[in-house]
């Protein structure tokens, strides 16, 4: 199966078997004789760079599954090709639970090249801080579980709320252009005609 066909399998499919079974094609599955440490790394990654030109809201369930089995890989091999583009994808689509996917990616990761790599400003998602604060406040009441786990997530949020290095507008020019190309901002003003330069 190519990667366009499993997207548009998954993006029909209401069954949870059909579900499972679409997974277990990009699923990490471990590799020990091979200098690719993941038998499905270059599916998933096909998956990833398919779904760049054409992702939404649809979609959110297959990135989060990419993610988990991406966040396997790393915690497994610390090979960590597809976790920025799909923390890019989590953002851009602004679901507020997935703070927790892009906290784990950045903070709970083995390759401090992830946590390196990761921006901070890819917890905002797309929305203002203040929502994201509050709805982590009201996860971390609700399922005091979760405290353990993301114990500096709070701390991480307000540190960005006090200290960005982007607002959520620049950021999210920064990446779009990261990921599709910047347009040139730049207008240059000539006030001499061409020929008097010379």
């Amino acid at each position: 199966m190519k990667a366009k066909e499993l997207i548009e399998k998954f993006r029909k499919s209401e069954s949870k078997i059909v579900v499972t079974e679409l997974v277990s094609m990009f699923a990490y599955s471990e590799n020990i004789d091979s200098q690719v440490a993941d038998n499905n790394l270059t599916f998933r990654t096909e998956i990833v760079e398919e779904l760049l030109n054409d992702f939404s809201s649809i979609d959110v369930e297959l990135i989060r599954k990419i993610f988990d089995e991406e966040l396997k890989c790393e915690l497994s091999t610390r090979r960590h090709d597809n976790l920025y583009q799909l923390c890019f994808y989590l953002f851009k689509i602004g679901e507020l639970e997935d703070v927790f996917l892009i906290y784990d990616a950045k903070f709970n990761s083995k390759n401090m090249d992830v946590g390196t790599m990761l921006d901070s400003e890819m917890m905002y998602l797309n929305q203002p801080i203040d929502n994201v604060i509050s709805f982590v406040k009201l996860q971390l009441n609700e399922k005091p579980e979760l405290n353990e786990k993301y114990k500096t997530i709070l701390n991480e949020l307000n540190n960005l709320k006090r200290h960005p290095n982007y607002n959520l507008s620049e950021y999210s020019t920064f990446i779009n252009g990261y990921f599709f190309g910047h347009e040139n901002q730049i207008e240059t003003k000539l006030t001499k005609k061409w020929w008097k330069f010379w």
